[in-house]
């Protein structure tokens, strides 16, 4: 697999003054709302390179950047909300001081927030991730133990975790995971790429997804060294349920046209060779099938109580060079890109070249633009209206929200936390839509593989109100 990823890095990454990783404990480590002014201030001044008492974007990024391993997205957001004119003061300095916990991500809403190699891995170094929705969280270090809570849509990397890993009443989720022991609890429809070296454990969760773990950050594989990591012996699929059903199971094992490797690619980082660092073996049909190695008492996932283990079906035959996805992401502002890597030719001469795919970008369109056979809708709108609930089921409601652009308005169908970002006069960053025709009218949803955040940052949209395209009837010919 070869792809080409082109990574933009500021040019005080190479300045031979940058400031040297930590190692260590991280002095913020202990960020909270409750820290004091004093405090603060002492970290303000440690960041304060040019001693002017106040913190330019440069500052924070050559202090939690290339000092402490904050990704870049995470660092220019952090400057956008709390500078007055062009720099933070210490009241705006102090005001998201408790976000700056490495320790600790809570209550975030479509983030990308980015851990680095040398950034957490201390003596007694605890990962936290709680409340979080939309965002993604790449921890590319090691870490002594890992809890993951009430996370709904996110897309979550933990490195080498030296002993457990949980996670508990989390939905939607995608999940990268090497550590020694997973336990999950009241979690569904997620998805785990897991290397766990002790039979997983799930309880109370339903429809789970379980694959080989296939990740990559620079340094990876020196990471499973030190944790002493076998990445060879992986109890992905020795799964026991808790809560196991005699007519069923509650995960199943995903096909290799689902699986998805994640390619990070780090600013300030020196990528392995050919840009894949991963010890592990590459998943393969082959791999997916196999059958579950033994562990010590020799269950192997099997049932060791009165609790039935019933194992799903094992995943049909893929395509003819079928191979898994892989996604890229960097820790800066450039956006995510997925692309199905192009099948190994034997037909191809030595020494000639073989083609390679260019990340694509996100194309937008305009509400305009937009039929019956869309799929992929990539928009951004303002939101005109709420019309209300108009289905209202066990699980879920569905609540109508009129949108647009200058091209014209459509109905989106919101459902759940949806709906908490639909507010009038929002403008919404909607990827990878899909359109579903309801008693003949165009309607648009976002289900868990699409995207709907605000975009505070967008130029201001002034819909169209007059085109409405949802108001049209389609009959089927």
């Amino acid at each position: 697999i070869h792809l080409i990823v082109f990574v933009i890095q500021r040019q005080d990454m190479a300045s031979p003054d940058r400031r040297q990783r930590l190692s260590g404990v991280s002095p913020l480590a202990r960020a909270s709302k409750r820290s004091k002014e004093e405090d603060v201030a002492k970290i303000l001044k440690e960041a304060d390179a040019d001693g002017d008492g106040v913190l330019s974007l440069k500052d924070l990024q050559g202090y939690l950047g290339d000092y402490l391993g904050y990704g870049d997205a995470e660092i220019r957001s952090f400057f956008e909300q709390h500078k007055v004119g062009d720099a933070v003061d210490l009241e705006g300095f102090q005001k998201g001081f408790a976000s700056l916990n490495p320790y600790l991500i809570s209550k975030r809403t479509g983030e990308k927030i980015v851990r680095k190699p040398g950034s957490v891995c201390a003596p007694g170094g605890q990962m936290n991730l709680e409340d979080l929705q939309d965002c993604t969280v790449l921890v590319c270090h090691r870490s002594q133990q890992v809890f993951v809570d009430e996370c709904k849509n996110c897309q979550v990397l933990v490195g080498p975790c030296d002993s457990s890993t949980f996670v508990r009443d989390c939905k939607g989720c995608t999940f990268w995971i090497a550590t020694r022991q997973l336990r999950t609890r009241d979690c569904t429809d997620c998805t785990f790429f897991l290397h766990s070296h002790t039979e997983p454990i799930i309880e109370s969760s339903k429809d789970l997804g379980f694959a080989p773990f296939c990740a990559s950050y620079p340094g990876m594989s020196r990471h499973f060294e030190e944790a002493k990591m076998d990445a060879g012996l992986n109890f992905w699929t020795a799964i026991y349920d808790f809560t196991g059903r005699a007519d069923g199971a509650n995960w199943r094992i995903l096909p290799l046209e689902e699986c998805k490797e994640l390619a990070v690619r780090l600013s300030g980082e020196p990528d392995a060779p050919g840009g894949w660092d991963c010890p592990t073996p590459p998943i393969s049909h082959e791999l997916l099938c196999a059958s579950p190695p033994q562990s010590q008492d020799g269950s192997a996932g099997r049932s060791v109580a009165n609790v039935p283990q019933t194992r799903p079906s094992k995943p049909a035959e893929p395509a003819a060079g079928a191979k898994p996805k892989r996604l890229t992401i960097c820790d800066g502002l450039e956006e995510a890109a997925e692309q199905q890597p192009a099948a190994e030719s034997s037909s191809v001469p030595a020494g000639a070249e073989k083609t390679v795919k260019k990340l694509r970008k996100p194309k937008w369109i305009t509400v305009a633009q937009i039929n019956p056979d869309s799929r992929g809708v990539n928009i951004f709108a303002k939101v005109v209206k709420i019309l209300g609930v108009v289905e209202s089921r066990a699980v879920e409601k569905i609540t109508e929200v009129v949108l647009g652009d200058a091209s014209g308005v459509l109905t989106l169908r919101a459902r759940r936390e949806q709906v908490a970002v639909c507010e009038p006069g929002q403008i919404l960053r909607i990827q990878n839509a899909r359109i579903v025709m309801v008693k003949g009218f165009i309607r648009l949803e976002v289900t868990k593989w699409g995207v709907m955040k605000p975009a505070p940052e967008h130029e201001d949209i002034e819909p169209k109100v007059g085109n409405d395209i949802s108001s049209t009837e389609y009959e089927l010919a």
